[in-house]
């Protein structure tokens, strides 16, 4: 299949505990050189790792206009379109709300397991008990840095924000989520099996349910629902890490993320730009 560039730039937006790149590891790896390849004009921006999605939204905004301002003399009328992992998908969600508006235009946001109804991963984290918690301490040691995003992403205030922040009309919204079934010593054991139950909060169900160890099929999707990722992978596998950084398990496959970037790239060019081939 041959895929088709966008005319106008594309922003990858990291998660949680994210980044753009840190000496040669890209968190979206190697995703950006190979849409530059493609054709595309791509920009990585790199926000907060764990504040808030109001601070991250601001950092995003500030570092998307000056992007644009410095390649093409103004972030005036310029147009992007917005492809981002995890939290990075509610940080697009709230820039769009952004008061005064952005001088550019944000055409599409395109969100790849973004926890929009949240996650429960705070919650689990403290249901461990001591043993459990000896078993998850390579994740758990990610989540305890995270307080203000947890806070935020907690099922009960996803609901308040989807109220506040609600699309905006004239931006097209697409989704993608991930599921898979982890090995007995994979990092995302405990959390998988946490999330996969929901009997663990019937009043918030649409964040629980077949998950990627992170977030569930039904927490991530937003807008119109992508079926891309077909093959069983994490939370970091859709990034292309089937090891994350440190060596622990990210995916249970040898998922192609880079595909599935071609296509959410094909995908706004297609619905978007209405470009064909």
């Amino acid at each position: 299949m041959s895929y088709i560039p966008t005319t106008h730039d594309i922003v990858l937006c990291h998660g949680l505990m994210g980044f753009g790149s840190v000496g040669p590891l890209d968190y979206f790896k190697g995703v950006a050189d190979d849409l530059k390849r493609l054709g595309c004009t791509v920009f990585v921006p790199e926000v907060s790792m764990v504040d808030d999605i109001k601070t991250r939204a601001g950092q995003l905004h500030t570092q998307i206009n000056s992007y644009l301002s410095h390649r093409y003399g103004s972030a005036k009328d310029r147009s992007v379109h917005l492809i981002c992992h995890s939290m990075g998908g509610l940080d697009a969600r709230r820039l769009v709300h952004k008061d005064p508006k952005p001088e550019y235009n944000v055409l599409s946001i395109t969100t790849v397991s973004t926890p929009h109804r949240g996650s429960p991963i705070s919650a689990w984290s403290e249901s461990l008990n001591f043993f459990a918690k000896i078993t998850a301490a390579p994740l758990l040691a990610i989540v305890h840095q995270c307080a203000p995003a947890l806070k935020d992403l907690r099922p009960e205030n996803m609901k308040v924000f989807n109220r506040t922040y609600p699309d905006v009309a004239g931006i097209k919204y697409f989704s993608v989520a991930a599921k898979f079934d982890p090995w007995r010593t994979h990092v995302y054991r405990l959390s998988h099996a946490f999330i996969s139950d929901f009997s663990k909060d019937p009043m918030n169900r649409d964040a629980f349910g077949p998950n990627d160890g992170m977030v569930s099929v039904s927490s991530a999707k937003w807008g119109e629902f992508l079926d891309f990722v077909r093959q069983d992978t994490s939370h970091f596998g859709v990034l292309g890490w089937e090891l994350m950084p440190g060596g622990l398990g990210g995916a249970n496959s040898d998922f192609d993320a880079k595909r599935l970037y071609r296509q959410l790239v094909d995908n706004v060019a297609r619905k978007v730009e209405g470009k064909a081939e």
